[in-house]
Formats: C-alpha cells, sequence, structure tokens
C-alpha cells in the first residue's frame, strides 16, 4: 500500500500563511497608505539585523566555528536569529553539518537533487524529525541550551519590536505589514535561497565534486552568503566573499567586531590555497574542452597546459610555505625575547635580509610560471576558437 506523503502542519501553515498574508496585505498596504519612511527603516533594520544573526551566528559561528565571539555578540546572534523562525541554533547547526557531510546525498535533509523547491522549502513542511547530530560542542553551551529551550518565545519578543514602535508612533499596522509579516517572509526565502539556487545557478570556479555555485547575485540578498561553492569547499572560513570585491556584509561586520574587540580568532583558507583551487579548476575545463579538438593538435597543448599549471601551483605552494615559515620564526623569536629577555638586533637583521633575498627568488619563480600558464592558456583558448 503506498501512503501519501505526510506534512507537518504547523510549519506548513506558518510558511505558507505567512507568504499569503505578505502578499494580501503589503500591497494593500501600498495601495492605500504608501509607504512611510519609518516602515522602511524598520523593515530594512529588522531584515538586516535578524539576516545577519542567521549568516554570521547561526551559520559560520555555530555551524562552522568559524570564529570565536564574546558572550554579548552570541547572546545577540541567539536572540535575533530566534526572529528568524527557522528553529533553534541547535536544530538548525544539527541540520546543516549534515547537509555538509552528506552534500548531494539521500542522507543530505535539503538535498537538491530531489528539486528545486524541496531544496528551498518542502523539506521544511515534511512530517519528519531529523535527530540532533553531531552538535555535542553546541550542547555544552549553557546560552546555545537556553535558546534551544525558549527559542520560538525569543523570536516572537524580538520580531515584535516594529509592532512597539508602531505603538510609539501611532502607526501599528503599517509596522506590522512591513516590519513583521514582510520582514519574516523575506527573511525565510533570502535563507532557503542558499539551499536551492546556490545549488542550482551560478558557477564552480573552486570545485565541481559538489552542487554549490557561486552566485554573486544572492550575495547582496543573503549578507554575503551568495559565493557557496567557495563555502563548500571551504566551510571553516570566517568569510563566504573572499576576495576583496566580493559582497559580503556579514564578514565586513565581523570585521568592524573585531576591531573593537568583541571577536576575534578568525580562521581563514591562505590566497594561494584559494588560487590553486581555481587554476586546477580551470586547466580541467580546459581539458574537457581540448577533447574535442583533434588527437594530433590537442596531445601537446594538453601536455603543455598541465606542465604550466604544475609549475604555478609548486610557485604558489613554495611562496605560502615561505610565508608559514617566517610565521612560525616570527613566533619562535617572540618566544625567545619572552624566555631569555634578548634577540640581538644583527641576528634578526640577518634573518630579515635572508627572507628578503628568498621571497625575491620566490616572487621571480611565481612570475615566469604564471607568464608559462598565461602563454599555455591563451594557446589553447586561441587554438579552440579556430578549431
Amino acid at each position: 500500500m503506498v501512503h501519501g506523503k505526510r506534512w507537518n502542519l504547523l510549519n506548513t501553515l506558518f510558511l505558507t500563511g505567512t507568504l499569503a498574508l505578505a502578499l494580501v496585505l503589503v500591497p494593500w498596504r501600498l495601495a492605500t497608505s504608501g509607504l512611510r519612511w519609518s516602515e522602511a527603516l524598520v523593515f530594512l533594520a529588522m531584515i538586516f539585523a535578524v539576516g545577519t544573526a542567521i549568516s554570521g551566528g547561526y551559520h559560520r559561528l555555530f555551524s562552522h566555528r568559524a570564529y570565536k565571539a564574546s558572550w554579548p555578540v552570541r547572546f545577540l546572534f541567539l536572540c535575533f536569529g530566534a526572529a528568524a523562525f527557522e528553529n533553534s541554533v541547535l536544530k538548525w547547526a544539527s541540520d546543516h553539518r549534515v547537509h555538509h557531510q552528506h552534500v548531494d546525498t539521500d542522507k543530505d535533509p535539503y538535498t537538491i537533487g530531489k528539486g528545486f523547491w524541496y531544496a528551498h522549502w518542502t523539506w521544511v513542511m515534511e512530517a519528519k524529525e531529523l535527530p540532533l547530530a553531531g552538535v555535542a560542542d553546541l550542547e555544552k553551551d549553557p546560552l546555545v541550551r537556553w535558546q534551544h529551550r525558549h527559542h520560538f518565545l525569543i523570536g516572537a519578543v524580538v520580531a515584535t519590536i516594529p509592532l512597539w514602535i508602531g505603538l510609539a508612533t501611532g502607526n501599528v499596522l503599517g509596522h506590522l505589514v512591513f516590519g513583521v509579516a514582510l520582514r519574516i517572509v523575506m527573511t525565510h526565502h533570502t535563507t532557503f535561497f542558499i539551499n536551492s539556487a546556490a545549488h542550482m545557478f551560478g558557477s564552480r570556479p573552486y570545485t565541481d565534486t559538489n552542487t554549490a555555485r557561486d552566485n554573486w547575485l544572492l550575495a547582496p540578498l543573503t549578507y554575503g552568503e551568495g559565493y557557496h561553492n567557495f563555502h563548500h569547499l571551504w566551510q571553516w572560513d570566517y568569510r563566504n566573499g573572499a576576495l576583496w570585491y566580493q559582497w559580503d556584509t556579514t564578514k565586513w561586520l565581523l570585521n568592524v567586531l573585531a576591531w573593537m574587540g568583541l571577536v576575534g580568532q578568525f580562521r581563514r583558507v591562505p590566497a594561494a590555497v584559494m588560487t590553486r583551487a581555481r587554476l586546477h579548476m580551470e586547466e580541467k575545463r580546459l581539458r574537457e574542452r581540448l577533447a574535442l579538438a583533434s588527437p594530433g593538435s590537442a596531445h601537446p597543448m594538453r601536455d603543455r597546459l598541465e606542465a604550466a599549471r604544475l609549475k604555478l601551483d609548486a610557485a604558489l605552494a613554495a611562496l605560502h610555505d615561505r610565508h608559514e615559515a617566517w610565521q612560525a620564526k616570527q613566533a619562535e623569536w617572540r618566544a625567545k625575547g619572552l624566555a631569555k629577555g634578548r634577540a640581538t638586533a644583527e641576528a634578526w637583521r640577518e634573518a630579515k635580509a635572508e627572507r628578503k633575498a628568498a621571497l625575491a627568488l620566490h616572487r621571480a619563480e611565481l612570475r615566469s610560471a604564471w607568464a608559462e600558464w598565461k602563454a599555455a592558456r591563451l594557446e589553447v583558448r586561441s587554438a579552440l576558437v579556430y578549431a
């Protein structure tokens, strides 16, 4: 006997009900009263605060331990994160860690393999309760345990901040429509887009071993979470938009909080490691396109391309190792200075001079390797254009 799919009635009613309310009330309010500056300001403040609590708190801090945060920051992230109405941080992190561990398989709670809408929100509405898994570290945190017990009440208190502002300004209905109803719907679906759209649309510059994509259009909507291909390869990095020009408001806020001494111990993937991953993917795609060319011309170009990439990869690794060795030496000298009270200026100058000479050599090798890679890449692209 085949049973129909069972639904979680509470989740289904909440998700579809808030969406229906917003679709009806927002156009009606705009048509009858327009949009007041206070309504827009409160809506933007609330959606940014709650969305950043999900991105910087639920996701990067608690799920991935990408940095350390003081208790006031953790407390605020837990309170505003609860107002997203996406469950407690303990449950959210549990599902998310399972997603990373089993991405694109049937064990993935919101696998894209079951379709866009399943990954987007149908999985939330299904009547299946996934047990807590892999969150023993979070269960040791008393703030996390407190939020897990009371997350719905905490969320309700924070989510109704616009109501109190409306009471104070004499505009209750407008703030309820925009600051509560529309804000809840927008928070839900911008979060859900990372599970759905970011696994279907965009580029894969770092890895193609999973469906996660970098999508710059999603980044402003999700507080920097749009660079999902990067994130799935280096989930422990506190950034999502790792390059300076990539939109990542959560990263920028965390940098400000670090300057204030409220967060720290950021985990970052080295730039050389990122570049090497991008080179590997670029070479792989060029080799796939070369497979369509005639063997007589494809084999020499493929060999040259591989040799150039390996040389560049080695040069990048050597420069990275040199930086790592210098940081270790600095730490050693600091320890010696603290332990013995002396570190001669002459010896320090010699060490710096040695490093400078070694860096100059490594950089020359890197320039040469880049030149060879660019020449090989240009040869392949030109051959493919005129093939």
